[in-house]
């Protein structure tokens, strides 16, 4: 489901500057079978060559059109705040709202899932070229229950591409949600979903916050 104007309007444009303007942003990508992240620093003295490596290796055939594959820009919102990374930038107080009891407690009562405890983070930015596979967000070890999506785009167009969609097991689509400015999707794990890729002509970012949330873990 997509709940609209989930913020207060004051509270979403300035994440969404925070997000246009403010973030370090590292890239997240697939290099053959192998999840990658390269961090602001890395890539600062990246040249052309280098983007065009890195998207190359998103896309290569040679993986197999089954293989888990995505690249777009990331900020690691948990590991940032943990390490007390750019100090003052607003998206360490969002995570600690997004773990607030009035978060948690509308995820809880929207879904129905009473024993989600706390959630996950992480910035997300889609440029041209970018995109994310079908996949289904399981992960052993973690007890991932709802993944949401806080969208912060403005004034995506549907042919840009960037859209959440869903799929059957069948690869029939069911369902599409466009990043629509202030929304927040929530959708059960597991489920099979995807960004469809972003076309060459998309004149702007595609901007959220994404994660899940987290059961507590079964005793041993």
């Amino acid at each position: 489901m997509q709940i609209h104007d989930v913020l207060l309007p004051e509270a979403a444009e300035r994440l969404y500057a925070c997000l246009a303007h403010e973030v370090p942003w590292g890239i997240a990508f697939t290099d053959g079978e192998r999840p990658n992240f390269l961090g602001a620093q890395e890539i600062a003295g990246f040249r052309q060559q280098d983007w065009l490596a890195l998207v190359n290796k998103a896309q290569a055939r040679a993986i197999g059109e089954r293989q888990f594959r995505f690249i777009y820009n990331s900020y690691k919102m948990v590991e940032a705040y943990k390490q007390h990374r750019d100090p003052g930038l607003v998206l360490h107080h969002v995570l600690e709202f997004i773990n607030s009891d009035a978060f948690l407690g509308l995820m809880r009562g929207v879904t129905g899932i009473a024993d989600i405890h706390m959630a996950m983070a992480q910035a997300t930015r889609y440029l041209p070229g970018h995109f994310l596979t079908s996949h289904n967000d399981i992960i052993d070890k973690e007890n991932r229950r709802v993944a949401y999506v806080l969208n912060l785009t403005k004034g995506w167009r549907a042919d840009w591409g960037g859209l959440l969609q869903f799929t059957d097991g069948h690869e029939h689509v069911i369902a599409t949600f466009m990043p629509t400015f202030n929304s927040l999707t929530l959708f059960e794990v597991p489920m099979w979903h995807h960004v469809s890729y972003v076309s060459p002509f998309a004149s702007q970012g595609r901007y959220a916050i994404t994660g899940w949330g987290m059961a507590r873990a079964a005793a041993a």
